[in-house]
């Protein structure tokens, strides 16, 4: 009698045991599907909508613009991405268990690309990566909760429309950072205000201090008048063959 009560508990702990395994989820990694709206021909500045599929129950995921990244890279091994997640706008992160401060995974998910972005490295040095046609791509990597996690990495190509640019010393303008001298002045023809995609450059400041002002329509001058910090924007429009420019400069007036 007491050996029949012994197995009657044992089958019942067994079946309690086994109905529990079967109704908890099990907390595994599995790969996760990226759809993203427009991975080529990328415009800077241009907003893509992002679809997440198979994002495992109680885990999140990072959504970055990278340079460069390779699967398993985290910020200690070299991995180089736009923003941070405290950043608004620069980065995204989806979860699906409804985190704090987090977007859902189950939904649709928005992020501005830009065609090039900069990082401040460990000793200070503010470097420029340009993305073009190559070398960035769309990183889905596990958020802080399980960050050495790689097994929902995934990594989407995204090709940016061709650049275009105007040389500096072509408009009698200095390098971005230099200084000019109170009362100076730079005069640039409609002719030279011209990119490498022939399109027309237009010159403005949004200064409100009066440091500096800029002045015309299709020929611009920039007056540098009292000291403090001038900045200058040249724009370009872009087309369905190459990406618009915007070129912004910091002078130092003295």
């Amino acid at each position: 009698m007491f050996k029949s009560r012994v197995f009657l508990r044992s089958v019942t702990v067994f079946a309690i045991a086994t109905t529990l395994v079967s109704v908890v989820p099990a907390q595994v990694s599995a790969a996760v599907g990226v759809s993203v709206s427009k991975t080529e021909k990328v415009a800077d500045l241009e907003v893509v909508s992002i679809k997440l599929a198979n994002v495992p129950a109680g885990q999140g995921v990072y959504i970055s613009q990278c340079f460069k990244p390779t699967l398993g890279q985290r910020a200690a091994t070299g991995l180089i991405c736009n923003g941070s997640v405290t950043e608004t706008g620069t980065m995204i992160w989806a979860t699906a268990d409804a985190q704090r401060g987090s977007q859902s995974a189950a939904g649709e998910l928005v992020l501005m690309l830009r065609s090039s972005f900069s990082k401040v490295d460990s000793a200070g040095v503010s470097k420029t990566y340009n993305c073009g046609v190559a070398n960035c791509s769309l990183f889905v990597y596990r958020d802080h909760r399980g960050i050495t996690d790689t097994a929902l990495d995934t990594v989407v190509p995204i090709k940016f429309l061709p650049s275009q640019d105007v040389a500096l010393t072509s408009l009698g303008l200095k390098k971005d950072g230099a200084t000019y001298k109170a009362g100076s002045s730079v005069a640039m023809s409609a002719g030279k205000l011209v990119t490498t995609k022939k399109m027309a450059v237009v010159v403005s400041s949004d200064e409100t201090r009066s440091i500096c002002t800029t002045t015309g329509t299709s020929s611009f001058t920039i007056k540098f008048k009292k000291p403090g910090i001038c900045k200058v924007t040249l724009v370009a429009d872009g087309s369905s063959k190459f990406d618009q420019m915007i070129k912004t400069l910091t002078y130092i007036v003295k």
